[in-house]
């Protein structure tokens, strides 16, 4: 679903939400409506792939994290891993 700050499509195959573009706070109400809709969907579990998204801000991703673990047991936050200090350079 195409929003201004974000997309998302849910993968049946993998029961996976997959986000992409760019989360920030205006994001929040649509992004737990996105989830919702996509726990209802799988029978077992779910992930959550922010591996395409840009950027995370780290309280969005705390509040997303305490909210799975609280209304959506199962369900799992994958995001990419942090470029090391090297790689930066």
């Amino acid at each position: 679903m195409e929003n201004e700050a974000f997309a998302s499509h849910y993968d049946i195959g993998t029961s996976t939400l997959v986000m992409s573009g760019t989360l920030d706070q205006d994001a929040w109400p649509r992004m737990r409506e996105e989830v919702d809709r996509a726990f209802r969907r799988t029978a077992c579990f779910l992930t959550i792939d922010l591996t395409r998204v840009e950027r995370v801000p780290a309280h969005t991703l705390g509040h997303l994290v305490h909210m799975c673990n609280t209304h959506y047991p199962g369900t799992m936050v994958r995001m990419a891993p942090r470029p090391r200090a090297s790689a930066i350079a």
